[in-house]
């Protein structure tokens, strides 16, 4: 399901582009949802579990949910601004 919007390009113009802003962010609700359930099921503990990530690159689970809350964060803004522009 994420494959194209992550990867961009001809294929994610075609599946994406030009969907009623509910679309996106009907999305992104879900998603949010989804991630809370999921995080309510973790412990502290878990936070400080190593694993791989850029790359390949050792870090943990702290921090790589740092760098989704933060992707969300900027992510959040556009949102906001198309939003206040389309609407």
């Amino acid at each position: 399901m994420w494959n194209v919007g992550s990867r961009l390009g001809d294929a994610a113009r075609k599946e994406l582009k030009g969907k009623p802003l509910s679309f996106y962010t009907d999305h992104l609700a879900e998603v949010r949802e989804n991630t809370k359930t999921m995080l309510k099921t973790k412990s502290d503990d878990w936070l400080y579990v190593e694993t791989d990530f850029f790359g390949g690159q050792p870090t943990n689970n702290y921090c790589k949910w740092f760098h989704v809350v933060e992707h969300e964060s900027n992510h959040n803004g556009q949102i906001k601004y198309i939003k206040s522009r389309v609407v």
